[in-house]
């Protein structure tokens, strides 16, 4: 294993590579090889003599972590089975595994997600005898993770519920045996306060440590590291102060004033010589950043070339964005044989996927949502395609209980919990419950409600055997039964006041039924069952969790493109109430500087194509208003756009093409 650092890597990198003693703090820019440059100073590492087991490798994602471990495999043959390559909140949990004893708990903890977070704040809640619909669990949520993490205090003015809350919250976790996430960083801290032989035995273990995306990491997280190199003082840490974007899950660029303090013989490399990127793509992001007063300087530049200029358009509304951004696609996808996954589209805001999302499917473009909701994911599908599990599947008790009340039946907490007697004395499942309930004679349910529970029982049973006996067309029989129980109507009574949302959901389950039609009609499903379409729509709402986009096009929000790159990208929502987004500057003015950087990360994704899509107008709430560009545009030199001439004649193609989408959106409103 001999590796030639000068012959591999450019200078800069060479060096961060080949200097494996004492602090070390490198500043790599959007694409300019940094993992590469990593992955090489491991195996240098190694080769020059460190232990496997001695070495620290930290980063952000599983994903992230799992590819740099192989990659050094890769790299040097070795199967490195002691060295620990992973995240944060894996390592923390690593520690605590072996530790915890130490704070009262028992080895065999159980790890609490956000879900279960939830769960366990409404069961105190109740224990305490609040009121739940009083609290808001998300709000509440995000209190606590704060608190806990020290990015927040009580406020003078906090109420007794509240603190009784917390208190209450952290009693249960530890009676259950069990941590939530913010735990597995914050109680490593607690253990090197308490038990400082513990610090002491992973400081002998771990005598040399890297951080990647260094600027991404909390206050807690830099704590863990700086005590654990504090003595061996070989630490060293790679990020992007203009990539830090994570400020509202606590994440803290100013980490790097931290580490140039705590670490003051430190020695500083930048990383500019970007390997992804075409000039004009990088000359935009160049100009646009250094508008943002406290960072490092820096200035991307590549030697690949100019590349063509970076597109502008201006849609009329959010539906015409939709459609050209799809067209586009689609032309590119058919006439340059471009496979889908080329193609990435981003987002501010969740409530911009939506409606490019459905145009997507519309157009039968695969497609992969990543950091906003998937189609699958919104409620009004999940709420039909349960009805569908339940049709196929009585005994399904998670999908029943999801439908049993949606929309309202009026069969509340006490009758559901007859139920769930019921079908335990009975060892059945919850809908065989039901049904006994249905033709009960002992009186234990009130009339009314047993007339309740039959037409419900009688509803499925009915739908069950219509569906089951039709050779076709079974589309329309889930069609039927989304009109029979109302769900329009319902949706009416959940948005009073907003008409237009009503209808978006109702498309989007016109959409679902038309997908089912269309699985129908396609002869390879002919000898198919109700189940594998069922089994075949789980599995497209199923996020993979490695993020798998082989062939669809990515469709996420910013945040989520971080640390990705696609041949060509459609920035689409740039306009002032969006990029920079409203909320985040009322909330603080000086939080232009994060959304600066957000625009500069998305612009920084694009290979060798980059279009901006800033709308004339868009929907908000019953109108549609008139939107003005983003003020990053007037940031960036304006001979790096092509951009759209409203007065410039259009050419043939162009007139036909309008006149198609037109005939679209006509042809859509009829329907």
């Amino acid at each position: 294993m001999h590796f030639n650092l000068e012959k591999e890597l450019n200078k800069e990198q060479c060096k961060a590579a080949s200097t494996l003693s004492g602090p070390l703090l490198v500043i790599a820019g959007a694409g300019s090889g940094k993992t590469r440059m990593l992955t090489f100073r491991i195996a240098h590492m190694l080769e020059s003599g460190i232990d496997e087991s001695n070495i620290l490798a930290l980063t952000f994602t599983n994903k992230a972590a799992k590819e740099m471990g192989e990659r050094i495999k890769s790299l040097t043959g070795l199967p490195l089975k002691k060295m620990t390559t992973t995240t944060f909140h894996s390592f923390g949990m690593g520690i605590l595994k072996q530790y915890i004893q130490h704070l009262g708990f028992k080895n065999n903890f159980t790890v609490y997600d956000s879900n279960d977070r939830m769960a366990l704040l409404k069961e105190v809640i109740i224990n305490l005898d609040y009121v739940p619909d009083t609290f808001d669990l998300y709000e509440l949520s995000n209190l606590f993770s704060d608190l806990k993490t020290k990015r927040s205090v009580f406020a003078a003015g906090a109420s007794d519920k509240i603190r009784n809350l917390y208190s209450e919250y952290e009693k249960h976790l530890k009676a259950y045996n069990a941590v939530d996430f913010d735990d597995l960083i914050m109680k490593p801290l607690d253990l090197f306060e308490k038990k400082p032989e513990v610090l002491a035995a992973l400081r002998n273990r771990y005598t040399h440590i890297l951080v990647d995306e260094f600027q991404d990491t909390s206050l807690s997280q830099y704590r863990i590291v700086e005590l654990l190199a504090q003595e061996s003082r070989n630490l060293c840490v790679v990020g992007d102060d203009d990539q830090s974007i994570y400020s509202w899950r606590g994440a803290n660029y100013e980490n790097l004033v931290m580490f140039e303090r705590d670490f003051p013989e430190r020695l500083e490399i930048k990383l500019e010589r970007n390997y992804r990127s075409t000039g004009t793509i990088l000359e935009a992001a160049n100009k646009l950043i250094v508008h943002n007063q406290q960072r490092k300087e820096k200035k991307l530049w590549t030697d690949s070339g100019k590349g063509s200029s970076i597109s502008l358009i201006h849609p009329a509304n959010e539906d015409d964005e939709s459609a050209v951004i799809a067209e586009q696609i689609l032309m590119a996808h058919r006439k340059e044989n471009r496979p889908f996954s080329d193609f990435g589209v981003l987002v501010r805001t969740n409530s911009l996927v939506p409606t490019l999302e459905t145009r997507f499917m519309e157009k039968e473009i695969p497609t992969q949502v990543s950091g906003g909701q998937s189609f699958f994911d919104r409620k009004e599908i999940r709420d039909i395609v349960s009805y569908l599990k339940v049709l196929a599947n009585q005994d399904d008790d998670i999908n029943l209980l999801r439908v049993i009340n949606t929309p309202r039946r009026g069969i509340g907490r006490v009758t559901l919990e007859k139920m769930r007697k019921v079908a335990d004395d009975h060892k059945c499942s919850l809908y065989s419950a039901l049904s006994l309930m249905a033709i009960a004679t002992d009186g234990q349910i009130k009339e009314g409600m047993q007339k309740t529970i039959k037409r419900f029982v009688t509803m499925i049973d009915d739908y069950q055997q219509q569906l089951f006996e039709a050779k076709s067309n079974k589309n329309m029989i889930l069609r039927s039964l989304i009109h029979e129980i109302g769900y329009k109507d319902f949706l009416a009574e959940e948005h009073p006041d907003n008409e237009n949302i009503v209808n978006f959901k109702m498309k989007g389950i016109g959409i679902l039924c038309d997908m089912f039609a269309r699985w129908e009609r396609n002869p390879d499903n002919y000898n198919s069952s109700i189940f594998d379409y069922i089994n075949r729509i789980s599995i497209a709402g199923k996020e993979d969790s490695e993020g798998d986009r082989k062939g669809k096009v990515a469709l996420m929000t910013m945040h989520a493109s971080k640390g990705l790159e696609f041949d060509t990208v459609f920035l689409a929502g740039i306009e002032d109430q969006y990029v920079p987004h409203a909320r985040a500057i009322e909330d603080n003015p000086a939080n232009i500087d994060e959304e600066r950087r957000l625009f500069y990360v998305a612009i920084t994704r694009a290979r060798r194509v980059l279009v901006i899509s800033s709308c004339e107008r868009r929907k908000r709430g019953h109108d549609e208003i008139l939107s003005v560009p983003s003020r990053f545009l007037e940031e960036i030199p304006k001979e790096l756009f092509d951009e759209e001439d409203p007065s410039r004649e259009l050419s043939a193609n162009e007139v036909t093409d309008k006149l198609r989408l037109f005939r679209e959106k006509l042809e859509a409103r009829k329907k």
